[in-house]
Protein backbone atom coordinates (compact mmCIF):
# COMPACT_ATOMS: atom_id res chain seq x y z
CA UNK A 1 0.00 0.00 0.00
CA UNK A 2 1.21 3.53 -0.84
CA UNK A 3 0.50 5.79 2.16
CA UNK A 4 -1.10 9.15 1.34
CA UNK A 5 -2.48 10.57 4.62
CA UNK A 6 -2.50 9.71 8.32
CA UNK A 7 -4.83 10.62 11.19
CA UNK A 8 -4.31 9.96 14.91
CA UNK A 9 -7.42 8.58 16.60
CA UNK A 10 -7.71 9.94 20.12
CA UNK A 11 -11.18 11.47 20.50
CA UNK A 12 -14.48 12.24 18.77
CA UNK A 13 -13.01 15.26 16.94
CA UNK A 14 -10.65 12.90 15.15
CA UNK A 15 -13.64 11.05 13.68
CA UNK A 16 -14.57 14.20 11.78
CA UNK A 17 -11.03 14.53 10.44
CA UNK A 18 -10.94 10.83 9.48
CA UNK A 19 -14.27 11.10 7.65
CA UNK A 20 -13.23 14.32 5.89
CA UNK A 21 -9.89 12.93 4.67
CA UNK A 22 -11.45 9.63 3.57
CA UNK A 23 -13.96 11.56 1.47
CA UNK A 24 -11.14 13.70 0.03
CA UNK A 25 -8.95 10.76 -1.03
CA UNK A 26 -11.94 9.02 -2.63
CA UNK A 27 -12.72 12.26 -4.45
CA UNK A 28 -9.12 12.50 -5.74
CA UNK A 29 -9.46 8.99 -7.15
CA UNK A 30 -12.58 10.02 -9.06
CA UNK A 31 -15.11 7.99 -7.07
CA UNK A 32 -18.76 9.06 -7.15
CA UNK A 33 -20.26 10.93 -4.22
CA UNK A 34 -22.14 7.84 -3.06
CA UNK A 35 -18.94 5.77 -3.25
CA UNK A 36 -17.05 8.46 -1.35
CA UNK A 37 -19.72 8.42 1.35
CA UNK A 38 -19.74 4.61 1.59
CA UNK A 39 -15.98 4.40 1.99
CA UNK A 40 -15.80 7.28 4.49
CA UNK A 41 -18.70 5.81 6.52
CA UNK A 42 -16.97 2.42 6.73
CA UNK A 43 -13.77 4.11 7.91
CA UNK A 44 -15.66 6.17 10.50
CA UNK A 45 -17.42 3.11 11.95
CA UNK A 46 -14.18 1.19 12.52
CA UNK A 47 -12.39 4.34 13.75
CA UNK A 48 -15.20 4.90 16.26
CA UNK A 49 -14.61 1.43 17.73
CA UNK A 50 -10.92 2.27 18.12
CA UNK A 51 -11.69 5.45 20.07
CA UNK A 52 -14.34 3.72 22.21
CA UNK A 53 -11.78 1.08 23.24
CA UNK A 54 -10.06 3.83 25.22
CA UNK A 55 -6.60 3.47 23.71
CA UNK A 56 -4.88 5.62 21.14
CA UNK A 57 -4.97 4.41 17.57
CA UNK A 58 -4.19 5.62 14.10
CA UNK A 59 -5.66 5.66 10.60
CA UNK A 60 -3.52 5.47 7.46
CA UNK A 61 -5.18 6.18 4.11
CA UNK A 62 -3.57 4.97 0.92
CA UNK A 63 -3.94 3.20 -2.39
CA UNK A 64 -3.09 -0.31 -3.53
CA UNK A 65 -2.49 -1.43 -7.11
CA UNK A 66 -0.59 -3.64 -9.52
CA UNK A 67 3.12 -3.68 -8.80
CA UNK A 68 4.41 -3.38 -12.36
CA UNK A 69 2.24 -0.82 -14.11
CA UNK A 70 1.16 1.09 -10.98
CA UNK A 71 -2.56 0.98 -11.80
CA UNK A 72 -4.69 1.64 -8.73
CA UNK A 73 -7.20 -1.09 -7.89
CA UNK A 74 -8.23 -0.22 -4.33
CA UNK A 75 -8.44 2.69 -1.95
CA UNK A 76 -7.30 1.40 1.44
CA UNK A 77 -7.87 2.43 5.06
CA UNK A 78 -5.59 0.82 7.67
CA UNK A 79 -6.79 1.31 11.28
CA UNK A 80 -4.53 0.30 14.15
CA UNK A 81 -5.81 0.09 17.71
CA UNK A 82 -3.11 -0.02 20.39
CA UNK A 83 -5.12 -2.61 22.28
CA UNK A 84 -6.61 -5.98 21.46
CA UNK A 85 -10.21 -5.13 20.53
CA UNK A 86 -11.49 -8.60 21.40
CA UNK A 87 -15.11 -8.96 20.41
CA UNK A 88 -15.82 -5.23 20.51
CA UNK A 89 -15.87 -4.69 16.74
CA UNK A 90 -19.47 -3.67 16.05
CA UNK A 91 -18.30 -0.98 13.66
CA UNK A 92 -16.46 -3.56 11.57
CA UNK A 93 -19.64 -5.59 11.17
CA UNK A 94 -21.32 -2.59 9.57
CA UNK A 95 -18.22 -1.58 7.58
CA UNK A 96 -18.03 -5.05 5.97
CA UNK A 97 -21.22 -4.29 4.10
CA UNK A 98 -19.80 -1.08 2.61
CA UNK A 99 -16.38 -2.23 1.35
CA UNK A 100 -15.24 -4.88 -1.13
CA UNK A 101 -12.90 -6.72 1.19
CA UNK A 102 -11.22 -6.40 4.56
CA UNK A 103 -8.59 -8.03 6.76
CA UNK A 104 -8.18 -8.24 10.55
CA UNK A 105 -5.09 -9.23 12.52
CA UNK A 106 -4.64 -9.09 16.29
CA UNK A 107 -1.95 -9.58 18.90
CA UNK A 108 -2.04 -9.25 22.67
CA UNK A 109 -1.20 -5.55 22.35
CA UNK A 110 -2.98 -4.32 19.21
CA UNK A 111 -5.60 -4.89 16.51
CA UNK A 112 -4.96 -4.04 12.86
CA UNK A 113 -7.86 -3.71 10.39
CA UNK A 114 -7.63 -2.96 6.66
CA UNK A 115 -10.63 -1.90 4.54
CA UNK A 116 -10.40 -2.14 0.74
CA UNK A 117 -12.78 -0.24 -1.55
CA UNK A 118 -12.47 -1.02 -5.27
CA UNK A 119 -11.76 1.77 -7.75
CA UNK A 120 -13.94 0.90 -10.80
CA UNK A 121 -11.74 2.70 -13.32
CA UNK A 122 -8.01 2.67 -14.05
CA UNK A 123 -5.94 5.37 -12.33
CA UNK A 124 -2.27 5.57 -13.25
CA UNK A 125 -0.07 6.41 -10.28
CA UNK A 126 3.55 7.55 -10.33
CA UNK A 127 5.76 9.32 -7.80
CA UNK A 128 4.65 12.76 -8.98
CA UNK A 129 0.98 11.97 -8.47
CA UNK A 130 1.55 10.47 -5.03
CA UNK A 131 3.52 13.56 -3.99
CA UNK A 132 0.79 15.80 -5.41
CA UNK A 133 -1.87 14.05 -3.31
CA UNK A 134 0.24 14.23 -0.16
CA UNK A 135 0.78 17.93 -0.78
CA UNK A 136 -2.97 18.43 -1.10
CA UNK A 137 -3.54 16.87 2.33
CA UNK A 138 -0.66 18.82 3.90
CA UNK A 139 -1.89 22.14 2.54
CA UNK A 140 -5.61 21.58 2.91
CA UNK A 141 -7.08 24.34 5.14
CA UNK A 142 -8.07 23.25 8.63
CA UNK A 143 -11.82 23.28 9.27
CA UNK A 144 -11.39 23.86 13.01
CA UNK A 145 -8.77 25.10 15.51
CA UNK A 146 -8.53 21.52 16.82
CA UNK A 147 -7.46 20.18 13.42
CA UNK A 148 -4.90 22.96 13.01
CA UNK A 149 -3.38 22.22 16.42
CA UNK A 150 -3.34 18.50 15.68
CA UNK A 151 -1.70 19.08 12.30
CA UNK A 152 1.02 21.27 13.81
CA UNK A 153 1.62 18.66 16.51
CA UNK A 154 2.01 15.92 13.88
CA UNK A 155 4.55 18.04 12.01
CA UNK A 156 6.51 18.65 15.19
CA UNK A 157 6.55 14.91 15.89
CA UNK A 158 7.85 14.20 12.37
CA UNK A 159 10.59 16.80 12.80
CA UNK A 160 11.51 15.25 16.14
CA UNK A 161 11.84 11.80 14.56
CA UNK A 162 14.06 13.15 11.78
CA UNK A 163 16.22 15.02 14.28
CA UNK A 164 16.63 11.92 16.45
CA UNK A 165 17.64 9.90 13.38
CA UNK A 166 20.21 12.53 12.38
CA UNK A 167 21.67 12.61 15.90
CA UNK A 168 21.87 8.80 15.97
CA UNK A 169 23.77 8.76 12.66
CA UNK A 170 26.21 11.42 13.91
CA UNK A 171 26.84 9.46 17.13
CA UNK A 172 27.42 6.25 15.17
CA UNK A 173 29.91 8.02 12.92
CA UNK A 174 31.91 9.65 15.72
CA UNK A 175 31.97 6.45 17.79
CA UNK A 176 33.34 4.51 14.82
CA UNK A 177 36.35 6.83 14.37
CA UNK A 178 39.48 6.12 16.48
CA UNK A 179 39.43 9.66 17.87
CA UNK A 180 38.09 11.44 20.93
CA UNK A 181 35.48 13.86 19.54
CA UNK A 182 33.38 16.43 21.36
CA UNK A 183 31.09 19.40 20.67
CA UNK A 184 30.65 22.44 22.85
CA UNK A 185 28.49 25.54 22.96
CA UNK A 186 29.98 29.00 22.30
CA UNK A 187 30.11 29.49 26.09
CA UNK A 188 32.41 26.46 26.46
CA UNK A 189 29.97 23.91 27.88
CA UNK A 190 30.17 20.41 26.42
CA UNK A 191 27.01 19.25 24.64
CA UNK A 192 28.36 15.97 23.20
CA UNK A 193 31.28 13.61 23.72
CA UNK A 194 31.77 10.31 21.90
CA UNK A 195 32.39 6.97 23.60
CA UNK A 196 36.18 7.17 23.09
CA UNK A 197 36.39 10.34 25.19
CA UNK A 198 34.09 9.01 27.93
CA UNK A 199 36.00 5.73 28.20
CA UNK A 200 39.43 7.38 28.15
CA UNK A 201 38.70 9.99 30.84
CA UNK A 202 36.21 7.92 32.86
CA UNK A 203 34.12 11.08 33.24
CA UNK A 204 30.65 12.04 32.05
CA UNK A 205 29.77 15.23 30.17
CA UNK A 206 28.20 16.67 33.32
CA UNK A 207 31.25 16.01 35.46
CA UNK A 208 33.63 17.48 32.87
CA UNK A 209 31.48 20.61 32.67
CA UNK A 210 31.19 20.90 36.45
CA UNK A 211 34.96 20.63 37.09
CA UNK A 212 35.96 22.36 33.81
CA UNK A 213 38.23 19.40 32.95
CA UNK A 214 40.49 19.98 35.99
CA UNK A 215 40.27 16.32 36.99
CA UNK A 216 41.68 15.10 33.64
CA UNK A 217 44.12 17.81 32.41
CA UNK A 218 47.66 18.04 33.80
CA UNK A 219 48.11 21.03 36.13
CA UNK A 220 50.99 22.47 34.07
CA UNK A 221 48.94 22.39 30.85
CA UNK A 222 45.60 23.49 32.29
CA UNK A 223 45.86 27.27 31.78
CA UNK A 224 46.49 26.91 28.03
CA UNK A 225 43.90 24.15 27.66
CA UNK A 226 41.05 25.93 29.44
CA UNK A 227 41.19 28.84 26.97
CA UNK A 228 39.02 26.65 24.74
CA UNK A 229 36.26 26.55 27.35
CA UNK A 230 36.00 30.05 28.84
CA UNK A 231 34.84 32.16 25.89
CA UNK A 232 38.37 33.18 24.90
CA UNK A 233 38.06 31.85 21.33
CA UNK A 234 37.11 34.56 18.80
CA UNK A 235 33.84 33.66 17.02
CA UNK A 236 35.48 34.18 13.61
CA UNK A 237 38.47 31.95 14.37
CA UNK A 238 39.43 29.06 12.11
CA UNK A 239 40.77 25.74 13.41
CA UNK A 240 42.80 26.23 16.61
CA UNK A 241 45.26 23.68 18.00
CA UNK A 242 47.11 23.18 21.25
CA UNK A 243 48.74 20.34 23.17
CA UNK A 244 48.09 19.09 26.70
CA UNK A 245 48.53 16.00 28.85
CA UNK A 246 45.22 14.20 29.47
CA UNK A 247 44.75 11.66 32.27
CA UNK A 248 43.93 8.09 31.23
CA UNK A 249 41.27 6.67 33.53
CA UNK A 250 42.43 3.05 33.58
CA UNK A 251 46.18 3.68 34.17
CA UNK A 252 46.11 7.09 35.87
CA UNK A 253 48.87 8.30 33.51
CA UNK A 254 48.88 11.70 31.81
CA UNK A 255 49.47 11.25 28.07
CA UNK A 256 50.12 14.00 25.54
CA UNK A 257 47.27 14.83 23.17
CA UNK A 258 46.82 17.34 20.38
CA UNK A 259 43.53 19.25 20.73
CA UNK A 260 41.94 20.81 17.64
CA UNK A 261 38.79 22.96 17.78
CA UNK A 262 36.88 24.14 14.68
CA UNK A 263 33.77 26.35 14.40
CA UNK A 264 30.50 25.04 12.92
CA UNK A 265 28.56 27.84 11.23
CA UNK A 266 25.02 27.98 9.88
CA UNK A 267 24.11 29.14 6.38
CA UNK A 268 24.28 32.78 7.54
CA UNK A 269 27.82 32.39 8.83
CA UNK A 270 26.71 32.47 12.49
CA UNK A 271 28.52 30.31 15.04
CA UNK A 272 26.37 27.38 16.21
CA UNK A 273 28.90 25.37 18.21
CA UNK A 274 32.51 24.16 18.24
CA UNK A 275 33.71 20.71 17.18
CA UNK A 276 36.83 19.36 18.86
CA UNK A 277 39.21 16.40 18.44
CA UNK A 278 41.78 14.89 20.81
CA UNK A 279 44.53 12.82 19.15
CA UNK A 280 47.10 10.81 21.10
CA UNK A 281 50.59 12.19 20.29
CA UNK A 282 52.27 10.91 23.45
CA UNK A 283 54.76 8.72 21.61
CA UNK A 284 55.97 11.62 19.51
CA UNK A 285 56.30 13.94 22.51
CA UNK A 286 58.27 11.36 24.49
CA UNK A 287 60.65 10.86 21.59
CA UNK A 288 61.05 14.59 21.07
CA UNK A 289 61.94 15.19 24.69
CA UNK A 290 64.19 12.12 24.95
CA UNK A 291 66.09 12.75 21.74
CA UNK A 292 66.36 16.55 21.98
CA UNK A 293 70.05 16.52 22.95
CA UNK A 294 71.00 13.09 21.58
CA UNK A 295 72.88 13.54 18.29
CA UNK A 296 73.34 9.79 17.76
CA UNK A 297 69.58 9.29 17.53
CA UNK A 298 68.95 12.19 15.13
CA UNK A 299 67.70 9.85 12.41
CA UNK A 300 65.05 8.44 14.75
CA UNK A 301 63.97 11.98 15.65
CA UNK A 302 63.68 12.88 11.95
CA UNK A 303 61.51 9.83 11.38
CA UNK A 304 59.38 10.90 14.32
CA UNK A 305 58.89 14.34 12.78
CA UNK A 306 57.90 12.70 9.53
CA UNK A 307 55.36 10.54 11.36
CA UNK A 308 54.05 13.59 13.15
CA UNK A 309 53.68 15.35 9.78
CA UNK A 310 51.69 12.39 8.49
CA UNK A 311 49.53 12.53 11.60
CA UNK A 312 48.85 16.24 11.10
CA UNK A 313 48.01 15.55 7.44
CA UNK A 314 45.57 12.83 8.58
CA UNK A 315 43.94 15.27 11.01
CA UNK A 316 43.62 17.84 8.22
CA UNK A 317 42.05 15.26 5.90
CA UNK A 318 39.71 14.20 8.68
CA UNK A 319 38.67 17.81 9.30
CA UNK A 320 38.04 18.33 5.57
CA UNK A 321 36.08 15.07 5.32
CA UNK A 322 34.02 16.03 8.35
CA UNK A 323 33.35 19.48 6.87
CA UNK A 324 32.15 17.96 3.59
CA UNK A 325 29.95 15.52 5.50
CA UNK A 326 28.48 18.35 7.57
CA UNK A 327 27.82 20.49 4.50
CA UNK A 328 26.10 17.68 2.67
CA UNK A 329 24.13 16.60 5.75
CA UNK A 330 22.99 20.20 6.18
CA UNK A 331 21.72 20.37 2.60
CA UNK A 332 20.13 16.92 2.72
CA UNK A 333 18.47 17.59 6.11
CA UNK A 334 16.60 20.48 4.54
CA UNK A 335 15.22 18.15 1.90
CA UNK A 336 16.32 20.24 -1.07
CA UNK A 337 15.40 17.69 -3.65
CA UNK A 338 11.66 17.88 -3.04
CA UNK A 339 11.18 21.68 -3.34
CA UNK A 340 13.42 21.82 -6.41
CA UNK A 341 11.39 19.06 -8.06
CA UNK A 342 8.21 20.99 -7.28
CA UNK A 343 9.66 24.17 -8.80
CA UNK A 344 10.46 22.32 -12.01
CA UNK A 345 7.10 20.53 -12.09
CA UNK A 346 4.93 23.59 -11.62
CA UNK A 347 7.02 25.95 -13.75
CA UNK A 348 6.96 23.41 -16.59
CA UNK A 349 3.21 22.98 -16.14
CA UNK A 350 2.64 26.74 -16.33
CA UNK A 351 4.88 27.09 -19.39
CA UNK A 352 2.89 24.40 -21.17
CA UNK A 353 -0.59 25.51 -20.11
CA UNK A 354 -0.72 29.22 -19.25
CA UNK A 355 1.75 31.12 -21.44
CA UNK A 356 -1.10 32.63 -23.48
CA UNK A 357 -2.36 34.29 -20.28
CA UNK A 358 1.02 35.82 -19.34
CA UNK A 359 2.99 38.77 -20.64
CA UNK A 360 6.44 38.19 -22.23
CA UNK A 361 8.29 39.34 -19.12
CA UNK A 362 6.42 36.85 -16.94
CA UNK A 363 7.16 34.04 -19.40
CA UNK A 364 10.84 34.99 -19.38
CA UNK A 365 10.98 34.95 -15.57
CA UNK A 366 9.20 31.58 -15.49
CA UNK A 367 11.70 30.09 -17.93
CA UNK A 368 14.55 31.40 -15.81
CA UNK A 369 13.00 29.71 -12.74
CA UNK A 370 12.69 26.42 -14.66
CA UNK A 371 16.30 26.61 -15.89
CA UNK A 372 17.75 27.50 -12.48
CA UNK A 373 15.74 24.70 -10.85
CA UNK A 374 17.19 22.21 -13.34
CA UNK A 375 20.71 23.30 -12.50
CA UNK A 376 19.98 23.00 -8.79
CA UNK A 377 18.62 19.46 -9.24
CA UNK A 378 21.77 18.46 -11.13
CA UNK A 379 23.93 19.94 -8.38
CA UNK A 380 22.05 18.04 -5.65
CA UNK A 381 22.34 14.78 -7.58
CA UNK A 382 26.09 15.32 -8.12
CA UNK A 383 26.58 16.14 -4.44
CA UNK A 384 24.74 12.96 -3.50
CA UNK A 385 26.89 10.92 -5.91
CA UNK A 386 30.08 12.46 -4.47
CA UNK A 387 29.09 11.84 -0.83
CA UNK A 388 28.08 8.21 -1.47
CA UNK A 389 31.53 7.20 -2.73
CA UNK A 390 32.62 5.49 0.47
CA UNK A 391 35.79 3.41 0.56
CA UNK A 392 34.49 1.22 3.39
CA UNK A 393 31.48 0.13 1.35
CA UNK A 394 33.11 -0.90 -1.94
CA UNK A 395 34.02 -4.45 -2.89
CA UNK A 396 37.14 -5.14 -4.94
CA UNK A 397 37.04 -7.90 -7.50
CA UNK A 398 38.31 -8.66 -11.00
CA UNK A 399 36.66 -6.17 -13.37
CA UNK A 400 36.79 -6.39 -17.17
CA UNK A 401 37.15 -2.79 -18.35
CA UNK A 402 35.89 -3.72 -21.83
CA UNK A 403 32.49 -4.56 -20.30
CA UNK A 404 32.63 -1.41 -18.18
CA UNK A 405 33.28 0.71 -21.28
CA UNK A 406 30.41 -0.92 -23.18
CA UNK A 407 28.01 -0.34 -20.29
CA UNK A 408 29.07 3.29 -20.16
CA UNK A 409 28.44 3.72 -23.90
CA UNK A 410 24.98 2.18 -23.51
CA UNK A 411 24.12 4.60 -20.69
CA UNK A 412 25.38 7.57 -22.72
CA UNK A 413 23.95 6.47 -26.07
CA UNK A 414 21.52 9.38 -26.37
CA UNK A 415 24.16 11.98 -25.53
CA UNK A 416 26.62 10.44 -28.00
CA UNK A 417 24.02 10.36 -30.78
CA UNK A 418 22.97 13.91 -30.00
CA UNK A 419 26.56 15.13 -30.41
CA UNK A 420 27.11 12.77 -33.41
CA UNK A 421 30.27 11.68 -31.64
CA UNK A 422 32.62 8.80 -32.54
CA UNK A 423 33.98 6.72 -29.65
CA UNK A 424 36.87 4.32 -30.37
CA UNK A 425 37.86 1.79 -27.71
CA UNK A 426 40.96 -0.40 -27.83
CA UNK A 427 41.29 -3.69 -25.98
CA UNK A 428 41.28 -2.90 -22.26
CA UNK A 429 42.65 -4.98 -19.35
CA UNK A 430 41.09 -6.75 -16.40
CA UNK A 431 41.76 -4.77 -13.21
CA UNK A 432 41.19 -5.13 -9.50
CA UNK A 433 38.42 -2.75 -8.42
CA UNK A 434 34.76 -1.97 -7.85
CA UNK A 435 32.76 -2.32 -11.07
CA UNK A 436 30.07 0.26 -10.29
CA UNK A 437 32.64 2.95 -9.38
CA UNK A 438 34.78 2.24 -12.45
CA UNK A 439 31.67 2.43 -14.61
CA UNK A 440 30.92 5.85 -13.11
CA UNK A 441 34.55 6.87 -13.81
CA UNK A 442 34.22 5.98 -17.50
CA UNK A 443 30.84 7.72 -17.80
CA UNK A 444 32.13 10.94 -16.19
CA UNK A 445 35.24 11.13 -18.40
CA UNK A 446 33.27 10.41 -21.61
CA UNK A 447 30.61 12.94 -20.58
CA UNK A 448 33.33 15.52 -19.94
CA UNK A 449 34.67 15.05 -23.48
CA UNK A 450 31.17 15.33 -24.97
CA UNK A 451 30.46 18.48 -22.97
CA UNK A 452 33.59 20.34 -24.09
CA UNK A 453 33.55 19.39 -27.77
CA UNK A 454 34.06 21.97 -30.55
CA UNK A 455 30.91 23.07 -32.36
CA UNK A 456 32.56 22.97 -35.81
CA UNK A 457 34.27 19.57 -35.49
CA UNK A 458 32.70 16.12 -35.10
CA UNK A 459 33.59 14.92 -31.57
CA UNK A 460 35.98 11.97 -31.46
CA UNK A 461 36.92 10.14 -28.26
CA UNK A 462 39.67 7.49 -28.18
CA UNK A 463 40.09 5.19 -25.19
CA UNK A 464 43.36 3.27 -25.23
CA UNK A 465 45.54 1.25 -22.87
CA UNK A 466 49.19 0.77 -22.08
CA UNK A 467 51.16 -0.84 -19.29
CA UNK A 468 53.51 1.45 -17.37
CA UNK A 469 55.72 -0.43 -14.92
CA UNK A 470 53.47 -2.16 -12.39
CA UNK A 471 50.43 -0.11 -13.35
CA UNK A 472 47.64 -0.12 -15.89
CA UNK A 473 47.24 3.19 -17.69
CA UNK A 474 43.96 3.97 -19.49
CA UNK A 475 44.00 7.07 -21.72
CA UNK A 476 40.89 9.07 -22.60
CA UNK A 477 41.75 11.42 -25.50
CA UNK A 478 39.34 13.81 -27.28
CA UNK A 479 39.49 16.52 -29.94
CA UNK A 480 37.53 19.11 -27.95
CA UNK A 481 38.27 22.69 -26.92
CA UNK A 482 41.05 21.71 -24.53
CA UNK A 483 42.38 23.96 -21.76
CA UNK A 484 45.53 25.73 -20.57
CA UNK A 485 47.60 23.23 -18.55
CA UNK A 486 48.20 25.85 -15.84
CA UNK A 487 44.63 25.09 -14.74
CA UNK A 488 45.26 21.33 -14.39
CA UNK A 489 45.26 21.30 -10.54
CA UNK A 490 42.02 23.30 -10.51
CA UNK A 491 39.88 20.97 -12.68
CA UNK A 492 39.88 18.12 -10.13
CA UNK A 493 38.68 20.27 -7.23
CA UNK A 494 35.10 20.48 -5.98
CA UNK A 495 32.94 23.10 -7.73
CA UNK A 496 35.84 24.36 -9.89
CA UNK A 497 34.92 25.47 -13.43
CA UNK A 498 37.10 26.92 -16.22
CA UNK A 499 34.16 28.25 -18.24
CA UNK A 500 31.05 30.29 -17.52
CA UNK A 501 27.81 28.34 -16.94
CA UNK A 502 26.13 30.02 -19.91
CA UNK A 503 28.86 28.56 -22.17
CA UNK A 504 29.01 25.01 -20.80
CA UNK A 505 26.63 23.41 -18.32
CA UNK A 506 27.86 21.54 -15.27
CA UNK A 507 28.32 21.67 -11.50
CA UNK A 508 32.11 21.31 -11.21
CA UNK A 509 31.79 17.89 -9.52
CA UNK A 510 32.33 15.43 -12.40
CA UNK A 511 36.15 15.35 -12.37
CA UNK A 512 36.24 15.66 -8.55
CA UNK A 513 34.22 12.42 -8.44
CA UNK A 514 36.71 10.83 -10.88
CA UNK A 515 39.62 11.80 -8.61
CA UNK A 516 37.90 10.32 -5.56
CA UNK A 517 37.14 7.05 -7.36
CA UNK A 518 40.74 6.69 -8.61
CA UNK A 519 42.20 7.43 -5.17
CA UNK A 520 39.94 4.76 -3.61
CA UNK A 521 41.46 2.32 -6.14
CA UNK A 522 44.97 3.37 -4.98
CA UNK A 523 45.62 4.96 -8.38
CA UNK A 524 46.06 8.42 -9.84
CA UNK A 525 44.64 10.62 -12.59
CA UNK A 526 46.31 13.41 -14.52
CA UNK A 527 45.41 15.58 -17.51
CA UNK A 528 47.32 17.01 -20.47
CA UNK A 529 45.97 19.57 -22.90
CA UNK A 530 46.35 22.85 -24.73
CA UNK A 531 43.68 25.31 -25.78
CA UNK A 532 41.91 24.27 -28.99
CA UNK A 533 43.75 20.91 -29.29
CA UNK A 534 41.65 18.55 -27.18
CA UNK A 535 42.43 16.99 -23.82
CA UNK A 536 43.86 13.69 -22.58
CA UNK A 537 43.16 12.12 -19.20
CA UNK A 538 45.51 9.40 -17.92
CA UNK A 539 44.04 7.01 -15.32
CA UNK A 540 46.63 4.85 -13.56
CA UNK A 541 45.54 1.75 -11.61
CA UNK A 542 47.91 -0.69 -9.85
CA UNK A 543 48.34 -4.18 -11.30
CA UNK A 544 47.15 -6.85 -8.89
CA UNK A 545 49.99 -8.91 -7.43
CA UNK A 546 49.31 -12.31 -5.90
Amino acid sequence: MEDIAKVGLDNEMDLIIAHKRSMKLAELLGLSLSAQTSFATAVSEVARNTIENGKSGSLVLGVDGQKHNKQIQFIVAAIKNDKNAGNNMNGLEYAKKLVNKYSVSSTDSETFIELFYAVPHVVKMDMNRRDEWRTIFRNEPSFSPYEEIKRQNERLQEMSVRLQKSEAQYKTLTNSLPLMIFSMQPDGLLIYANEWLIRYTGESIDSLNAMQWKQVVHQEDYDAFILFFNKKIPPDAATIKTQARIKQHTSGEYLWHQISVSPFLNERGELQYWIGYLVDIHAQKVFEETLKDNIELKQVRDELKDNQGKLEKYIGELNQSNFELQQFAFVASHDLQEPVRKLMLYSDYMLNRYTEHMDPKGIEYLRIIHSVSGRMRTLIQDLLAFSQINKSQIHFDEVNLNKVANYALQDLQLAIEDKKAVVNIEQLPIVDGDESLLRQLFENLITNSLKYCRCDVQPEINISYQRVGNNHEIIFKDNGIGFDEKYTPQIFKLFQRLHARDQYEGTGLGLAICLKIVEIHRGSIRAASSEGNGASFYVTLPIRTS
